[in-house]
């Protein structure tokens, strides 16, 4: 029995601290972060794939990582606009934190402390991303898309910011 109680007692002290373990690659560094979820595709153009988020710490500063499957040379750029559900816009300044491997093109955003009590208050609508290639002289794929957190696949972003950053 008591050793039963002592296995018991190190799953469950273990179990969190493994669930928490996500981790988030780009380039050359690594962040810890949420698990990743899908914003619905608004475009009806067939190579435009839904957009997967998460959220990552780079140190105390807060990451929004937004991520597609694309052709190898394209890249996400430029500016990412986050609309909430009670109007509020974020608007997220590229800076350069970017890479594409195995065709998934990623960026990472930096959010401010204000913006992410934003987050926590009312829920991600709609995210607008730009999508460049920056070896290509002209490519179909470059434009201006968005991603609603719509259907079944609704997900609470106040809540997993809140839990997440809380931590």
């Amino acid at each position: 029995m008591k050793k039963i109680l002592i296995l018991l007692s190190v799953n469950l002290f273990f179990t969190p601290i493994a669930n928490g373990q996500n981790f988030f690659f780009i380039g050359e560094k690594s962040y810890p972060c949420t698990e990743t979820f899908s914003l619905q595709s608004n475009s009806d153009v067939s190579y435009i794939n839904d957009l997967k988020v998460l959220f990552a710490k780079d140190g105390k500063k807060g990451l929004c990582i937004v991520s597609t499957k694309t052709a190898s040379t394209v890249r996400i750029s430029e500016k990412l606009i986050i609309y909430l559900d009670d109007g509020t816009v974020i608007s997220c300044i590229d800076r350069g934190i970017s890479d594409n491997v195995d065709d998934i093109a990623s960026s990472a955003y930096q959010l401010t402390s204000e913006e992410l009590g934003k987050m926590k208050n009312s829920n991600i609508n709609t995210v607008r991303y730009v999508v460049k290639c920056a070896d290509c002289f002209e490519s179909p794929m470059e434009g201006n898309y968005s991603a609603s957190n719509k259907g079944s696949s609704r997900t609470d972003f106040p809540a997993l910011i809140t839990a997440f950053f809380s931590e």
